[in-house]
């Protein structure tokens, strides 16, 4: 017989939440009558009380099924059992223990932050495969609740072998601290790193090489910066071997995940990178959201214009081709989320309580 639920331990200390409880093949548990009580009392000893023999033997499951269920499921404290049982409280206690050590009672704590919620009817309007809200826990900051429930979704897609691309954000940058143990796979920098206040640009290149020291996989890395000065040295750099045949590896991605950024100050590390006339002409092109140097539109739309020319990292089509997963941080900027669903470009979207209740907001 199995029963769940929680309820306090004595003198009001919490014990935990018991996952079943379970009985010998006589199925006993729940309360037992004076019948079925033991016909001995405990002996007091130096201690004030003593095991007396009308314990019960050591492998009476069905005994302690039932005292188990008395305490855990119906809250009786280890005294109450003890006067319905004629035990001494000394006897329950052990008896407790050895049921716990048995398997009969079986805790389980449930981390409500462990797995996000699953908007499945938000990811069917946005037609994409899922969207993931991630809760924060005490003391974490939601762009690294963001990266923990990103790195959940990438040990769930990836599969030995496989090629896995990774763009690097104020985000991203937290994937290592869940991220212990990779399947064996290829790491593909999908973009160079991009200036951004209190963050260095060598923790771009830190991140791919982490994350490929802990798969054992190959590295290919982007010795570059997202977006140069001009086409020319754009040309340049694309020409150099380490560059084209990164830029190359990401043809054959399997997964990637990236940072979906929306297009205001403080919002995209792109949008500092721009001077004060680039920023002004993609707002008035309608401009509302950046993935990896994509520029993207209210509908979806790629932004083609000639800062494509100065930006060096992955491609919209190399995207497409991949299960993409993007970690959206910017709150308050729920049109960036539907530019992204609506752009093809990624499959799975993880984002911040409040971003979500925006998006579901304008969507009607």
């Amino acid at each position: 017989m199995a029963r769940n639920g929680t309820t306090p331990g004595p003198e009001g200390q919490p014990d935990g939440q018991v996952g079943s409880t379970s009985a010998d093949a006589d199925g006993a548990s729940g309360s037992v009558g004076p019948a079925r009580a033991l016909s001995h009392r405990a002996v007091p000893d130096e201690r004030g009380v003593r095991a007396s023999e009308g314990a019960g033997p050591p492998g009476d499951g069905s005994r302690k099924a039932t005292l188990a269920t008395e305490y855990f499921l119906d809250g009786l404290s280890k005294v109450e059992i003890g006067r319905r049982h004629s035990l001494s409280r000394f006897q329950v206690a052990r008896l407790l223990d050895e049921a716990r050590d048995e398997g009969i009672v079986r805790i389980q704590i449930v981390d409500p932050s462990a797995a996000g919620r699953d908007y499945a009817t938000l990811a069917q309007q946005l037609g994409i495969s899922s969207v993931t809200v991630a809760a924060a826990r005490p003391g974490e900051s939601m762009r690294a609740a963001i990266a923990r429930q990103a790195a959940r979704l990438l040990t769930s897609r990836l599969r030995e072998g496989g090629r896995l691309g990774v763009a690097w954000s104020r985000t991203l940058m937290h994937l290592p601290d869940t991220l212990e143990v990779l399947p064996a796979v290829d790491i593909v920098q999908l973009v160079g790193p991009l200036s951004a206040a209190g963050y260095s640009t060598a923790e771009s290149s830190a991140l791919v090489h982490t994350l490929g020291a802990r798969s054992g996989g190959r590295v290919w890395a982007l010795p570059t910066p997202l977006v140069v000065d001009s086409p020319q040295v754009a040309a340049s750099l694309r020409a150099m071997e380490e560059v084209r045949t990164t830029l190359d590896a990401a043809d054959a991605l399997d997964v990637a995940v990236v940072s979906l950024g929306a297009w205001s100050a403080g919002a995209s590390t792109l949008w500092a990178r721009l001077g004060a006339d680039e920023q002004r002409r993609a707002q008035e092109a309608g401009i509302v959201a950046e993935i990896c140097g994509i520029m993207l539109g209210g509908t979806g739309a790629v932004w083609h214009s000639a800062l494509e020319d100065r930006v060096i990292g992955v491609r919209a089509d190399q995207l497409r081709r991949a299960r993409v997963i993007a970690a959206a941080p910017a709150v308050g900027r729920p049109e960036a989320v539907i530019a992204a669903a609506r752009s093809g470009l990624v499959d799975d979207i993880v984002l911040a309580p409040e971003l979500a209740d925006q998006v579901v907001a304008l969507l009607e």
